[in-house]
């Protein structure tokens, strides 16, 4: 009876739904602001070497081996008054601020481009880290409510909804701000280091405003008193109990397979446009991204869909191979309009991947929560950040292979031979495609599919009364 009220409690209604799903555009304008616009502001821009800047995105995923799962492992054992109070609302709280002033701070080396590499570098890696280490406790823990605080599959399907609508608002923002003050996003000049410290104060801005909703009126936990009654593992027994779910290695190898695909779009996006479709813009750069973005909206309702009735495992498995079927195009087209069309395709395939993670990892902590009694998302969430931060050293290291073996170790804003243009736009499409394939044969020995998710459901309903 008791477990029966403690679980009408955390039931959400709609206020709480939307303010929670306002902290996916957080969540969507720090990450996609960082990813989009990194890489091009430090090789372009500031003049790193290709190789120096995968040296650092290593250095950088290594540092995220022990950032990304302690911090999960933190956070579940978190019992606090401070800052709220509770386990997961005092981290978002404390990051809250912190995450906003870093924005402005990942573009701001303090020198001229082309200057000084050494220290260019330097502060690439030290910024870069802590950035990452302030997202994650935002990130990590506020992902951590959404099976908590939304427990049966109607719920979550309805909450998903939500929150991937709200994502593409933070995906619009993130990527469509910058360029109202970067008019051309690779030119090496002080001026347009200038035009960066603007759009990352203004991104700052925006994850204040919106964090601050999500903190206030979408965060809802069980009582302190309900948390300390349970035992929890110590941080890194939590970190190895999670890793020996093998259910959830196999399922996080398939996630790592995916947000690769996310790691190189955005990325290479600006250098592929210019060079390989001719356009130089940075509104209809950032707007060949937007189409997908858009189009993941109505992608989002249809996959919730299919979900409900093939359930998260076959669902993922059908929204990768779409995905594959519409990014093989993208090698064979040189001209920009015909690629934004089939970016707008993408954008359907890009949707059904965060939907289907969420539910899928949502679905592995309630068969754990069964075995264990204990509810440990933000282990699993944080085992999951950091096996998916390799997604990055694959993608950095495709992209350097590709440029570094056409003569584009250096940035050089000169016209490029058909094999770096074909490069690059095989970046987009059979790289991609192939990690995607590689996905769907791990989720094939994935074993929680419809019929031993709705057992588990049943399971929950049996345990609440």
């Amino acid at each position: 009876m008791e477990e029966k009220k403690r679980f009408s409690k955390l039931k959400v209604p709609l206020k709480f739904n939307l303010a929670y799903a306002t902290g996916e555009i957080t969540d969507a304008v720090a990450y996609q602001g960082f990813s989009f616009l990194i890489f091009t502001f430090y090789y372009a821009v500031m003049g790193l070497k290709v190789e120096h800047v995968m040296l650092i995105y290593i250095l950088w995923s290594i540092y995220n081996a022990f950032n990304d799962p302690i911090l999960g492992g933190l956070s579940d054992k978190t019992r606090t008054k401070k800052l709220g109070g509770g386990r997961r609302k005092p981290w978002l709280i404390a990051a809250w601020v912190p995450l906003s002033m870093i924005m402005f701070f990942l573009f701001t080396p303090f020198v001229a481009p082309n200057t000084n590499s050494v220290w260019v570098a330097i502060y690439f890696f030290f910024i870069i880290c802590i950035f990452d280490t302030i997202y994650t406790a935002f990130s990590l823990n506020r992902t951590s409510l959404y099976p908590e605080m939304f427990r049966t599959d109607r719920e979550r399907e309805e909450a998903g909804t939500g929150r991937r609508i709200f994502m593409v608002i933070g995906l619009i923002l993130g990527m469509g701000v910058p360029t109202l003050f970067i008019p051309v996003l690779t030119e090496s000049t002080q001026q347009n280091v200038y035009n960066y410290w603007i759009a990352g104060a203004v991104l700052g801005a925006i994850v204040f405003v919106t964090a601050f909703i999500n903190i206030k009126w979408g965060v809802k936990e069980p009582s302190l008193e309900e948390l300390e009654e349970k035992e929890t593992f110590g941080v890194f027994q939590s970190i190895w109990y999670t890793l020996k779910n093998w259910k959830f290695v196999v399922f996080i190898f398939c996630s790592l397979m995916n947000w690769y695909v996310f790691a190189i779009f955005p990325m290479i996006m600006p250098i592929y446009s210019e060079f390989a479709l001719g356009e130089s813009n940075s509104m209809l750069v950032v707007l060949l991204l937007l189409v997908a973005f858009l189009s993941s909206a109505p992608g989002v309702v249809f996959w919730s869909w299919v979900d409900s009735k093939v359930g998260s495992k076959m669902g993922f498995i059908l929204s990768q191979a779409y995905w594959v079927a519409v990014l093989i195009p993208l090698f064979f087209i040189s001209n920009y309009w015909i690629a934004l069309v089939v970016l707008a395709l993408n954008g359907i395939g890009l949707a059904g991947s965060p939907y289907f993670i969420d539910r899928n990892i949502s679905n592995i902590a309630d068969e754990d929560e069964l075995k264990t009694g204990q509810r440990r998302e933000a282990s699993f969430y944080g085992v999951h950040a950091l096996v998916i931060r390799l997604s990055t050293i694959l993608a950095i290291g495709s992209v350097s292979l590709i440029l570094s073996r056409n003569g584009w170790t250096l940035f050089e804003q000169t016209v490029p031979g058909v094999d770096l243009v074909e490069g690059l736009r095989s970046l987009l499409s059979f790289f991609p495609a192939g990690a995607l394939v590689i996905g769907i044969i791990l989720l094939l020995f994935y074993p929680l599919n419809k019929k031993r998710v709705d057992k588990l459901q049943l399971s929950y309903k049996k345990d609440m009364k």
